[in-house]
């Protein structure tokens, strides 16, 4: 068994190209059976694959000893293994308060921030975890009950950006057969069994009964469905893209599109093409229901001047023939400045109310070691710049007197108050707009124009990844 569930890893591997040669993987170990199961056989493929793993473990402060004690045999077990060890203790009861999450929410919340941190602090390239074909059945019957469309019927996937699932093709009874089979000691978790968590009654409740009761296989070909929606799900985002691309045009962070084209589309694309614009201000669209997305699609038909607020400041607004989206942000009366000196050490975090803006520093090596140039995203609110050509630090402030813009790989200037005339922007409105400014030298007029002197090309050796949301 040992063999050959390695050899399923190793197929599943090659078939969606999740890790190769020489990485170095954040691998997420709650001490559970899952987790000592993908950490065994990814350290089983170390040597031959050239692998730099380390272990990280979050302790969600819900359980008293039976968490510490669950963080001690995480690290002893990483000690045993010669591997080294990263764990951070968070309330999640109180960050679930603070954001108005579930405990579930919170929980997978904080477990990605976390290993996304240790990624790029460590300079690790990939994070490993440790789902399985159960886990996919029940999100899937998760989100249907919830009412999702078919995007939330996919299921999970193997891989997303630098996250990796390489058991994912696994159901839990391989993976109990391969614990016990090697030996492998691990802990149990009561919460796994406490009923007051959806996706526990889900599996203790729903599955055993319609296994008994209607197949016995209900979990493998739920999984199955799902990955038959996803392939055709993949097919309707695709066709939304090209749609996207041939509607929906940007000016100065807003995003909009022209009535009469978009009364032209599909139902189920316009859903997809509002959504692909929503996107651009939050990787995270959770919160826009159904009842949302009507009142978008209807906006098309309304009075100039209607609009739609959304859940994270977002706001559409219908303008003589088109509608607009955009993130509005308060703006206080007096003058901000806020200086980042460099070197940078670890994320730099700068609020202005309702505003944050976050830096960080990460090695090319760690985005893409070939064509860094494909890896720059097209998002009005994310911006990456050279980080080595930066010389006075990085101060996010309102204009001033003297500030221009790089226009070119030629060198040509722009002075930033001409830029904001060309824009369109009142005289009135100018002193309000935010900027990141290296001296005099503008890299960003938030949320529009960045410098050409700053931009990340192939011999960029550091990245200043840049990004705004509102809190």
């Amino acid at each position: 068994m040992k063999n050959m569930f390695l050899d399923k890893v190793l197929k599943f591997n090659e078939q969606n190209k999740l890790f190769s040669r020489g990485d170095r993987i954040v691998i997420g170990v709650s001490g559970g059976k899952d987790s000592v199961c993908l950490l065994d056989v990814l350290d089983r493929c170390r040597e031959e694959w050239d692998l730099s793993l380390l272990v990280v473990h979050v302790n969600h402060g819900l359980r008293g000893e039976a968490a510490d004690r669950d963080e001690a045999f995480v690290e002893a077990l990483a000690k045993e293994r010669g591997l080294p060890f990263y764990s951070e203790q968070v309330d999640v009861r109180e960050v679930a308060a603070e954001r108005k999450m579930t405990e579930e929410e919170a929980g997978r919340y904080v477990r990605y921030q976390i290993m996304k941190h240790v990624c790029i602090e460590k300079e690790y390239n990939k994070i490993a975890v440790a789902h399985h074909q159960d886990d996919v059945a029940e999100t899937v019957l998760f989100q249907l009950f919830r009412g999702s469309g078919p995007r939330g019927l996919s299921g999970i996937f193997p891989k997303r950006e630098y996250m990796i699932r390489p058991i994912l093709f696994a159901e839990r009874s391989e993976i109990d057969e391969y614990v016990e089979q090697n030996q492998l000691a691990y802990c149990v978790d009561d919460t796994n069994f406490d009923e007051k968590y959806s996706r526990n009654k889900i599996r203790l409740r729903v599955f055993p009964y319609v296994e008994k009761e209607i197949n016995k296989r209900a979990a493998v070909h739920v999984a199955k469905a799902a990955h038959k929606i996803a392939r055709q799900y993949m097919y309707i985002d695709k066709q939304a893209k090209r749609e996207y691309m041939k509607i929906v045009h940007v000016d100065r962070g807003e995003y909009y599109y022209d009535c009469g084209e978009f009364d032209q589309l599909d139902p189920v694309l316009k859903v997809e093409v509002i959504r692909l614009i929503l996107k651009n201000f939050s990787d995270s669209v959770k919160d826009i229901t159904e009842t949302h997305y009507d009142m978008l699609i209807s906006l098309s038909e309304k009075a100039a001047g209607k609009r739609v607020v959304l859940p994270g400041s977002v706001c559409a607004e219908k303008r003589y023939g088109c509608v607009r989206y955009k993130m509005y942000i308060e703006r206080r009366e007096h003058i901000f400045r806020e200086q980042c000196e460099m070197p940078f050490e670890g994320l730099v975090e700068v609020r202005r109310e309702r505003m944050r803006i976050c830096m960080d520093v990460i090695p090319r090596d760690i985005i893409q070691r070939e064509n860094l140039l494909k890896e720059i995203p097209q998002k009005d609110y994310t911006k990456w710049f050279d980080y080595d050509k930066i010389k006075n630090g990085v101060c996010v402030r309102n204009p001033m007197e003297g500030d221009f813009f790089i226009m070119d790989a030629s060198g040509k200037r722009k002075r930033l108050s001409r830029y904001y005339i060309d824009e369109k922007i009142p005289a009135s409105e100018r002193e309000k707009e935010i900027v990141l400014a290296d001296g005099n030298h503008v890299l960003w007029a938030v949320p529009g124009r960045i410098s050409a002197a700053y931009k990340v090309t192939e011999e960029t050796k550091h990245v200043l990844v840049v990004m705004m949301t509102l809190n």
